[in-house]
């Protein structure tokens, strides 16, 4: 569905709203935190420009299959609980256009919001969503073998494994690491089966 609105979601404990330039610093933070980036110091974001262009992206990705990136908050009862602020940004979810043809799932959290299973919640709604505005694309997702914690969320998401490689000696970055994930073991899942040239353009892009 091209040409749709950008639109929010609520999940039972989360309130997910379309990313905006008001949201900017915010999801910069998260993302430029060294934290969120433990499976691979190379993807933090070091400068605002590579989150603006996280931005444009999901604006295009709005514009071309209807569907893109979230930002995440929680609930106003379930930030009470918390004892946090329910205007507080504490994640992205996503589910963005890539040019082969299939919706790449995405999310990433603060880590003062890790381990209460909010990624799993998002991340459901975004495939959700996916598959109501475009349910004729493919939801796929890469992930790192270091990362268990994100490929147990995939799986409990019912995407299934499509794809592994890289070096399994590889499975976390060196100290230092700069360079992208081709080279260290990684995963393709997907929510249905792939052809070559979608999981060919996925394998590329590490």
């Amino acid at each position: 569905m091209t040409g749709a609105a950008p639109y929010p979601l609520t999940t039972e404990r989360l309130r997910l709203t379309p990313f905006t330039r008001a949201e900017l610093d915010e999801v910069h933070a998260i993302y430029g935190d060294p934290g969120t980036w433990r499976h691979l110091p190379s993807g933090r974001h070091g400068d605002l420009a590579e989150t603006v262009a996280m931005l444009d992206r999901s604006a295009t990705s709005w514009r071309t299959a209807g569907i893109g990136t979230w930002v995440v908050r929680r609930s106003e009862a379930e930030a009470r609980r918390a004892g946090a602020s329910p205007e507080a940004v504490i994640g992205t979810a996503a589910a963005t256009a890539l040019d082969s043809g299939v919706l790449n799932l995405g999310y990433r959290f603060a880590p003062s919001a890790w381990g209460a299973g909010y990624a799993t919640e998002a991340a459901g709604a975004a495939v959700a969503a996916a598959g109501a505005r475009a349910p004729g694309v493919p939801v796929t997702a890469r992930v790192l073998v270091g990362n268990p914690a994100s490929i147990r969320v995939l799986e409990r998401l019912g995407l299934e494994l499509r794809w592994s490689g890289g070096d399994p000696a590889a499975a976390l970055p060196a100290p230092g690491d700069a360079g992208g994930t081709l080279a260290l073991a990684r995963r393709i899942y997907a929510d249905r089966p792939l052809d070559e040239q979608q999981l060919r353009a996925l394998i590329a892009l590490g």
